[in-house]
């Protein structure tokens, strides 16, 4: 496979083309703003949208692939072995790394740059203010929460700073180096340089031993680690990956801070593709990495992604005499039975995440018939191949699956801007150059009422898609009634003595329901009310909204239809337009012409139904994720006062009056309807969304026939010529193609 794109002809071709539209754009815009005649503004401003809207960046839009794991998971290890770079991000080793998002990418650069962006002052603050509340000594109790928020205020504050009210530390001056533009940028030219510098920045200084032993007073300053809110790495391009791939290192449980945390969900939502990373001592059983997994899939189900994995790292560590007793065969050596587990974990993981991934879509999705879903992946292997060869490392085989998804993902978006590009600027050229008018009644017969009578078809099949939600919402609903006192006590009540909890449940309340803990990982009680719900719901909701692959999932099914339906019908018109010319008696230039104008008009329409149903999938893709969190947002809501009453208690007995508090208000809420809230917000949320489609449909093939055949453009201007423009954009894609087809 041809894994290496030109790159720097593709800039310098790109850079051509932007020229070219930009000069291109401005005549059109200067000509149809003191041209366009009364009753063509709807039209015009369609058209002036659409070409502004031509990205002529479209090659380098990045694509997210993002590692999701806990600390220790190999996440960062295995990314330096896909990056062909042996020590380059910092590793766990012995330290754990700061639960952030850090983001690589590639570039032309030369150098290696790391920006690390800190918390707002407003940003800290909240988190402080929740920090000095887990940091005061409560009932004896000497919890991880507290020791981890003591530190985190004495880092930035100074020793005994823990002992200060959130006032009184407000108005302390920090004892560290905050710059005003709240970012550090580090620039090195060695990969190692940078990786030295950066490390401090990343590892979890409050799970180290000793973290600030042996420290300068100059060395304390620059410990930020508390205020880190994401870290953005660019290296220079490699040929081992594609520029505009974004690699996003992404905490397995979240984060304490909020900003943080909607960060962390944020990069879940958007990537492309989702690779759940956990090490092979951890897979089996492990509480952290099915949890893990679940969020993994929440995000397939809910975000902007389109593919799924499980990567299994460290595969290479073996005990081979353990190996050879339960196998029960004495004559294999290390390398066959690293090979032999390895391909049994396949099968056996693979088949646990089809059984998850088939209760949340149709049968027939695409990820669930590819046979990569888990990969065994070594990267120590990878560089020292003592037990395994690189091929059997599989970071070669993660490269190829990289490069062909890029590939696929770019060729479909440049044959779809190249269409666009050259179909826009046909029309404009014969709009500009055709001074007959349109009859407007035939127009409105043969096309508008057609279409605007699909369209009405189109909304009742939206609402058959939205009835099986309707009805597992309410079958959810009655499971939650069913289960949420279970659900409240096994959160609010994991121990019977509470022992090492009360931290963790008076930041849960101070977070209103959603705490990432390093005792007990990340709770979400609104999340864990909505399960029963969502349980219900994950089929029909993948049958409606799964359409980012080439699944056949109903709503992209009705979608499909509508657009070969109408491209079908526009057609059958531009036959019949055409056969109406050929029967005239006209001059054969003049017919020449008109047909030409014909075939330009309609090659518009059929390319602007193709654009209009992508715009459709893209405002379906920006409302899912609020779509399917309504559950959760709205329960959230509700409980709210209960969680801010929770969190002001203090002194004697405060653990057992937060979980009376908590219990008691889930339990009233119950009663008025909490359930049935969060199914009247997701049901609400989902007709919004029918309504905007249906909406947004009926403008644009309104405004896409009143560019095609509105008022003509009279003037006694010469009008401007675009054929020169048309010329160059024709030559420099069909150079450009082939590259991409190779």
């Amino acid at each position: 496979m041809e894994r290496r794109i030109p790159r720097k002809r593709d800039e310098t071709v790109e850079k051509d083309l932007k020229n070219i539209l930009n000069k291109a754009v401005e005549k059109v815009t200067q000509f149809l703003s003191e041209e366009s005649p009364p009753g063509a503004s709807n039209g015009m401003e369609y058209l002036k949208n659409r070409l502004l809207g031509l990205n002529s960046d479209i090659l380098l839009d990045p694509i997210y692939i993002g590692l999701f794991g806990s600390t220790g998971a190999g996440k960062s290890t295995l990314l330096n072995a896909i990056l062909g770079k042996k020590f380059f991000l910092p590793v766990s080793g012995s330290k754990s790394c700061t639960s952030c998002v850090v983001q690589v990418t590639t570039s032309h650069i030369r150098h290696h740059e790391a920006k690390i962006h800190l918390l707002t002052d407003e940003e800290w603050k909240d988190e402080l203010k929740g920090l000095v509340a887990l940091a005061e000594p409560d009932e004896g109790e000497t919890s991880n929460e507290r020791k981890e928020a003591v530190l985190k205020i004495c880092t930035i504050y100074g020793e005994g700073a823990e002992t200060k009210t959130y006032e009184e530390l407000c108005g302390m001056r920090p004892i560290v180096q905050i710059p005003n533009s709240r970012c550090i940028t580090l620039k090195e030219t060695s990969e190692k340089e940078l990786s030295k510098k950066m490390g401090p920045y990343i590892w979890i200084q409050s799970l180290r031993r000793d973290a600030q032993a042996g420290t300068t007073e100059e060395d304390r300053k620059k410990l930020v680690w508390p205020l880190i809110k994401n870290v953005e790495v660019t290296i220079p391009r490699s040929q081992e990956i594609p520029e505009g791939v974004v690699f996003v290192d992404i905490p397995g449980m979240g984060d304490f801070n909020r900003k943080r945390d909607a960060m962390w969900r944020e990069n879940i939502n958007k990537c492309s593709v989702i690779w759940v990373v956990n090490s092979i001592e951890r897979i089996q059983g492990d509480k952290n990495h099915e949890v893990m997994l679940k969020e993994g899939m929440k995000a397939f189900q809910s975000g902007m992604c389109k593919d799924i994995s499980l990567l299994v790292t460290k595969s290479d560590h073996l005990n081979i005499m353990e190996y050879q007793w339960e196998t029960n065969n004495d004559n294999i050596n290390k390398h066959d039975a690293i090979l032999e587990r390895n391909e049994s974990v396949k099968q056996e993981k693979r088949e646990e995440m089809m059984e998850n991934l088939a209760k949340m879509l149709p049968s027939n999705s695409e990820v669930l018939r590819k046979p990569d879903l888990v990969y065994t992946v070594s990267a120590q292997e990878y560089w020292y191949t003592e037990n395994l060869s690189r091929e059997e490392t599989e970071i070669p085989k993660l490269r190829d699956y990289i490069w062909t998804f890029y590939n696929v993902q770019k060729k479909k978006e440049l044959m779809d801007y190249r269409n666009e590009i050259l179909v826009i600027f046909s029309l404009i050229q014969s709009l500009l150059s055709n001074q007959v008018a349109e009859n407007q009644s035939v127009v409105e017969r043969d096309l508008k009422v057609p279409i605007m009578h699909n369209i009405g078809d189109l909304e009742k099949d939206v609402e058959a898609c939205v009835k099986p939600i309707v009805q597992a919402l309410g079958e959810g609903v009655d499971q939650a009634k069913k289960s949420y006192r279970k659900t409240t006590h096994k959160i609010i009540s994991p121990n019977k003595s509470g022992q090492g909890y009360h931290k963790t449940l008076k930041a849960l309340c101070q977070r209103n329901g959603l705490f990432v803990s390093p005792t007990f990982g990340r709770i979400d009680i609104n999340e864990c009310l909505a399960e029963p719900i969502y349980e219900k719901i994950e089929r029909s909701f993948g049958n409606m909204f799964r359409i980012q692959m080439d699944d056949c999932c109903e709503l992209k099914s009705y979608l499909e239809k509508f657009k070969d339906e109408k491209k079908k019908h526009l057609e059958e018109v531009m036959k019949k337009q055409q056969e109406e010319v050929m029967n005239n008696q006209l001059e054969e230039d003049m017919r020449r012409q008109q047909m030409a104008n014909i075939q330009d008009k309609f090659k518009f329409l059929l390319q602007e139904t193709d654009f209009i149903i992508r715009d459709i999938e893209k405002a379906i893709f920006q409302k899912k994720a609020q779509i399917y969190q309504s559950l959760a947002v709205s329960i959230q809501s509700d409980l709210l006062q209960y969680y801010e009453d929770a969190a002001r208690q203090r002194g004697k007995e405060a653990y057992t009056r937060m979980q009376r508090i908590l219990s008691t208000g889930i339990e009233t809420e119950m009663n008025n309807g909490m359930f049935e809230r969060a199914q009247e917000s997701m049901s609400r949320h989902i007709r919004d969304l029918k309504v905007e489609i249906i909406q947004k449909m009926r403008k644009d093939f309104c405004d896409m026939l009143s560019v095609a055949f509105g008022p003509r453009y009279q003037s006694n201007r010469r009008l401007p010529d675009f054929n020169t423009e048309l010329s160059s954009i024709c030559e420099i894609l069909r150079k450009l193609q082939p590259a991409r087809d190779a």
